[in-house]
């Protein structure tokens, strides 16, 4: 191709890395948000889940009577013995979080807490229908093989050097999962990290150089989990407590799309992740001294749907990123409108590879993350109760005439128990049930409530210590290829650098 860019002759060339890495059975990667989802509740003790059975009512009983001393109306104290019972039953994963996320709507019905369409509304809202067009728009890079495309395009751009094939993995593992699934991504780039840690091996020489290749491999493993959790941060779809933010903050009249969130995301991106690549491979797991061979591979075109596929994902990017510019002319057209726009075209252009059929056909609806919407819904139903009913407002005056704690520090309290919470719980979950809350300290501590707000759906997705922090960390460390010391080890000094990123980046 005469003229052509580097990228483009790389995808028309592309030449495709190993056969990916045969995982345990519990470890067999999914393409789905909802399988994400399960890989994180499944993780659960069943002594917590029988205590929360009995702790979720019994908290709720208790927040019921202390309401009217709280000086909170009936309404809102009803409201706070259902949050009571749902936040407890979301950390201990009692009941299957998507059926706890259901509990609103039949309660707050039969409590009569607003009418029936008030009530529902939060379960069909714009942004549960972004997130379902984003899944159909990942599943349709995956299945055309441009997301792995791109991620191996950028490696091959990094040259032998350790530290800069690291930085390369990294980063294409960080922009890849702002818009693929973050369990997705790491099946994805999962594989090509055991490729390249086996050519450092197979060119080591010495005993020295064999050492410098398995803390390349190390810091390549644990830099696949890590990235893709920092990446999911980036976009309102890169991760599902995203969203959850996004709507608390639209209902509380902060008006948040793709750009505004940007403007939080990428600035605490562009330095926790250059922190994070300096950790894995300069200060824990140097590897001086050794080169990572390049890989001769066949040369494999690009499919007529892939070009397809990455043509109608680039449109609706440049969609969401320049809503701005057309706001005033189109006003109902949002990023969920935009969302499903893409998706159906993916459904209406025929496929080459399989004819008769479009890029995406009804089985792909099989893959929409329905457990995770369901959840988003019960959360943004709990949420819009909270604020109806003014129990928002009220925690958050109750919790900061307790203490003239200023700003900083509360922001730093709040980022610290919710990054070391989501060591042990459902991120997902955690977003739910702290979103409501943390939003309502907003206004007695004198800040924006997106200084909050945003902040605590990025810490409820940046667990790096443990192997059931996130389903990333799982996948990698079922993969065998890390210990668990050295994941908890790298894990726990990125846990506290993340609280010091989020406490000065963003307030």
């Amino acid at each position: 191709m005469v003229g052509a860019s580097p990228l483009i002759d790389d995808l028309v060339n592309f030449r495709p890395h190993p056969a990916p890495l045969p995982l345990p059975p519990m470890a067999q990667p999914t393409q789905s948000q909802d399988e994400e989802l399960a890989g994180e509740v499944e993780i659960g003790s069943r002594f917590v889940e029988r205590l929360g059975l009995v702790v979720g009512p019994a908290l709720a009983a208790v927040a019921w009577f202390a309401g009217p001393s709280l000086g909170l109306a009936p309404d809102a104290t009803w409201v706070f013995a259902l949050l009571a019972l749902m936040a407890t039953w979301w950390v201990t994963l009692a009941v299957e979080p998507a059926v706890t996320g259901l509990i609103p709507l039949v309660a707050l019905g039969v409590l009569g807490i607003g009418t029936p369409a008030e009530i529902a509304a939060p379960f069909a809202n714009d942004v549960i229908f972004l997130f379902g067009g984003g899944a159909l728009l990942a599943l349709a890079l995956e299945r055309t093989a441009m997301s792995s495309r791109f991620a191996s395009w950028l490696v091959r751009r990094a040259g032998t050097s350790p530290l800069r094939v690291l930085t390369a993995v990294m980063l294409a593992t960080a922009v890849m999962s702002a818009f693929v699934s973050n369990l997705a991504t790491t099946a994805t780039m999962l594989p090509l990290a055991v490729a390249l840690a086996a050519r450092a091996r197979g060119a080591a020489t010495d005993d020295a150089g064999r050492a410098a290749a398995a803390r390349f491999g190390t810091s390549l493993f644990l830099g696949v989990a890590f990235a893709a959790s920092i990446g999911g941060a980036l976009t309102i779809i890169g991760s599902p407590p995203n969203p959850i933010a996004v709507e608390w903050l639209r209902k509380n009249g902060v008006e948040m799309d793709f750009v505004r969130w940007l403007r939080f995301s990428v600035p605490t991106t562009a330095v926790f992740l250059p922190i994070a690549i300096a950790v894995l491979g300069v200060w824990l797991y140097p590897a001086r001294g050794i080169s990572v061979p390049a890989g001769d591979h066949r040369n494999q075109p690009v499919s007529r749907d892939g070009w397809f596929a990455l043509g109608i994902f680039v449109l609706a990017v440049t969609a969401w990123v320049s809503q701005p510019l057309y706001a005033t002319l189109l006003p109902s057209l949002k990023d969920g409108t935009i969302g499903v726009g893409a998706a159906v075209l993916l459904f209406m252009v025929p496929s080459k590879d399989r004819p008769g059929r479009g890029i995406l056909d009804g089985a792909a609806f099989a893959k929409v993350p329905w457990r995770v919407l369901v959840l988003f819904g019960g959360g943004l139903c709990l949420a819009d109760a909270m604020q109806r009913t003014g129990l928002s407002t009220s925690l958050g005056t109750i919790i900061h005439s307790a203490g003239t704690l200023p700003s900083l520090a509360v922001l730093a309290i709040m980022v610290t128990l919710l990054v070391f919470s989501s060591e042990v719980g459902s991120n997902t979950t955690l977003a739910a049930m702290a979103v409501p809350i943390v939003g309502g300290l907003a206004p007695g501590l004198g800040v924006k409530p997106e200084t909050l707000v945003i902040p605590a759906v990025f810490a409820a997705s940046w667990a790096f210590a443990l192997p059931v922090g996130t389903p990333p960390n799982a996948l990698v460390y079922a993969s065998g290829h890390v210990r668990s010391r050295d994941m908890m080890r790298a894990g726990l000094i990125l846990d506290v650098v993340a609280i010091v990123v989020m406490a000065k980046v963003l307030l």
